[in-house]
């Protein structure tokens, strides 16, 4: 409702507004039901058993000796809880606030039913990150490549997803030119194709360059993981892929209006075609691709540049949101 009155909203108004959102959404994070979402379980007996050899080699230091720190303080899984969602949800609100200016309610309605749901509920170590990671794209942008190195430091002391950042890191902000643009418009299909021949691009590689990516894949195989669910079959993902054609199309209309626009659009597609090209390592696909995908809730704002009247893109960015907080709640293993 707040998306569609947006437009006539004083700014002082939106900040109070996401003030309150913040608050709650923190307040949620840390009482969320353990015993019924996803992953909390499992953070609990990390918690626990902080100093296991196993835990420590499968855990991100941070997790480790915050819960060390933690657990000698008398503090209990939902101080963690607490910890992570404050490092996590003001700031990545902040972040949202300043690349979706002035859209941040309509960026919100991506934003709360698939990576609040998804990371600040269920992978909290991930939210972390993605709060990182957030910020490298200001600092990318502005060329500021030491800051942005700290911060790629940072977030991979959260989750060592984190490095599927370097790249970007490389490639910074540039605009692709028409051949970059019509190569990226030919990859979306081409995934497509590996996705449905099931092709496994990490058969190609040594079994010894990546440890723990031969135990994701070896216990798919075994069916430790659900296989993906079909991309085709998703509203949501068919949704972004029109998005991207279009941003691909106007790119030069988009990219003048938001200087950010070539790195958050660079990061859209990747997290599209990732999810398709290693779909065979399921737990990997979808890492990788929510890290990129987190910019969805700032590239959908891109249609209401493109598109008029702006109420229709809004209508058609609610309808995608209601889709995906129906789905994440009802049709997924997040909650129970």
């Amino acid at each position: 409702m707040l998306a569609f009155i947006e437009d006539y909203m004083k700014e002082i108004h939106k900040i109070f507004i996401l003030a309150f959102y913040a608050i709650f959404m923190v307040a949620l994070a840390t009482t969320k039901d353990v015993d019924h979402t996803a992953d909390a379980a499992n953070y609990e007996e990390i918690f626990l058993n902080n100093d296991s050899p196993i835990v420590e080699l499968a855990t991100e230091p941070t997790y480790i000796y915050l819960s060390r720190i933690v657990l000698a303080m008398g503090g209990t899984i939902g101080t963690m809880f607490l910890i992570y969602a404050l490092i996590s949800i003001p700031a990545k609100l902040l972040a949202l606030y300043k690349m979706s200016y002035p859209y941040i309610f309509t960026a919100l309605i991506i934003y709360i039913p698939i990576y609040f749901e998804v990371q600040d509920l269920i992978q909290i170590r991930a939210a972390a990150a993605a709060t990182f990671l957030f910020f490298s794209i200001f600092t990318i942008v502005k060329k500021q490549y030491v800051k942005t190195a700290l911060l790629l430091i940072c977030a991979t002391l959260f989750h060592y997803s984190a490095l599927c950042y370097l790249p970007f890191l490389i490639i910074g902000n540039r605009k692709l030119n028409r051949t970059a643009r019509m190569i990226v418009a030919g990859l979306l299909p081409l995934c497509f194709g590996i996705y449905f021949l099931k092709l496994d691009f990490f058969s190609f590689l040594p079994s010894s360059i990546f440890g723990k990516l031969d135990f994701y894949k070896e216990t798919s195989e075994l069916g430790g993981w659900d296989e993906i669910e079909p991309p085709y079959l998703n509203v949501y993902f068919l949704a972004k892929c029109v998005v991207l054609y279009l941003c691909l199309y106007y790119y030069d209309t988009v990219t003048e209006k938001i200087p950010s626009a070539p790195i958050l659009i660079n990061l859209f597609a990747s997290s599209m075609l990732f999810l398709l090209v290693m779909a065979t390592i399921p737990v990997i696909a979808g890492r990788i691709s929510d890290i990129y995908g987190i910019v969805d809730c700032i590239v959908m704002t891109f249609c209401l540049y493109l598109i008029t009247p702006a109420h229709y893109v809004r209508i058609a960015i609610t309808i995608a949101g209601l889709y995906m907080l129906l789905h994440n709640m009802l049709f997924t293993e997040y909650f129970t």
